[in-house]
């Protein structure tokens, strides 16, 4: 019966919910910030959030945006739709890579839609990379999705 009400008692309070966090990373040489707001603890059947924000002051002049994620982050999901789209779309063996048309002014914000795959009870690291011309990674930072029981 203990047992039993401390199951009801996490649901009730939303403990096993979904609970976000957002992870920055900073450049000091190019000022560009990196901000990804994901879910730090989710749940199979439940749509997460996972939201990609570039600032880079001044802005990004004519350079597409290029973004990396890795591959074994989002094998977890079941993607809907990202906003913007991207103008293309390729992978590696262990990243996605997306190119985004430079946005009016300094801030690009991609939304992807996301829900936790049913079955699924394991959580996974992510990585997102800004990437140069060269394809080489200007900011990147890592994150961790926990799925409750």
């Amino acid at each position: 019966m203990t047992l039993l009400a401390v199951i009801v008692a996490a649901g009730v309070t939303g403990f096993l919910g979904v609970k976000a966090r957002t992870a920055r990373s900073h450049t000091t040489r190019s000022g560009i910030t990196l901000e990804v707001h994901y879910a730090q603890v989710g749940r199979a059947g439940l749509d997460v959030p996972l939201e990609i924000t570039v600032h880079h002051p001044g802005g990004f002049g004519t350079d597409d945006v290029v973004l990396a994620i890795s591959n074994a982050y989002l094998e977890i999901f079941d993607r809907s739709s990202i906003d913007p789209q991207p103008t293309s779309e390729t992978a590696t063996a262990s990243q996605l890579i997306w190119t985004f048309d430079p946005p009016p002014g300094d801030t690009l914000v991609v939304s992807i839609d996301l829900q936790v795959q049913s079955g699924r009870h394991a959580g996974r690291s992510g990585t997102v990379a800004l990437l140069d011309t060269d394809g080489k990674p200007t900011a990147s930072t890592s994150f961790k999705t926990w799925l409750a029981p």
